[in-house]
């Protein structure tokens, strides 16, 4: 192939690299607020870093340079771009290999009512979950990076923000889904009540978990969600491991 094709790929795969991050790194109100104030933005820095690690191969982007006599140049600059998506949404763990999530499943209507948690568990923090779907395997532990699917609620219904969102250029070509996000867990860069509503998760779970302020944002509140506000998530663990994380 010639340079101007490995350009043309190059150039694809560090696209869809730096796509990914900057939709991942956005400012999302379960990051906790005093991660964001200790180092300098994750939207600021990470892009170039994703961009410069996607050119060099090290993110594991199968831009293949060998020669197939049996693909056009658009076959291969497709295969480029398939190769490249790929491997930045799927990780080669089983459990990320999944059908597509339903996005219907975290949507509530009306203002969330106390009958409604009735049902749920109670932990020794303070969390109240209920597992809606049981995964498999074992749970994650401080340490571990999980790939996640989450949608964050007040008590009125309000929706304050979401993962399930339609996947962006390039990476609708393949999908129609966005990726799930990649969290380290056991850093303090979450609130507490998120981080451990994952903990107690297994690949495959889905669990609705209602978060006390003191687990949350407390008195403080942040962006959206007012002081002493509690938060329902839903939750989705789609794999342990790999990926980029928040």
């Amino acid at each position: 192939r010639s340079r101007r094709e490995m350009f043309i790929a190059r150039s694809i795969c560090a696209l869809a690299a730096t796509i990914t991050a900057c939709d991942a790194f956005s400012s999302s109100p379960i990051i906790s607020s005093a991660s964001i104030r200790q180092s300098l933005p994750l939207s600021s820095r990470t892009p170039l870093s994703v961009l410069r690690t996607a050119v060099g191969g090290s993110l594991g982007l199968q831009c293949s340079s060998r020669k197939n006599e049996g693909m056009s140049r658009r076959e291969w600059l497709q295969a480029s771009l398939a190769s490249a998506s790929g491997a930045m949404m799927f990780n080669s763990s089983p459990a990320s290999a999944q059908d597509s999530f339903s996005a219907s499943w975290p949507q509530h209507d009306g203002k969330f009512k106390e009958e409604e948690f009735a049902s749920f568990q109670a932990s020794s923090s303070g969390i109240k979950y209920k597992d809606v779907v049981q995964g498999q395997g074992l749970s994650p532990s401080p340490g571990d990076t999980v790939r996640a699917h989450y949608a964050g609620y007040l008590m009125d219904g309000s929706l304050f923000d979401s993962s399930y969102r339609p996947a962006l250029f390039p990476f609708s070509l393949i999908t129609p889904d966005g990726p799930p996000v990649a969290f380290k867990l056991g850093k303090g860069s979450l609130i507490p009540g998120f981080e451990e509503a994952l903990l107690g998760m297994k690949p495959g779970g889905k669990r609705v978990v209602l978060i006390p302020p003191k687990l949350a944002y407390g008195e403080r509140g942040s962006g959206p969600i007012p002081p002493n506000s509690p938060l329902v998530f839903y939750l989705e663990l789609r794999s342990i491991g790999g990926g980029m994380t928040l």
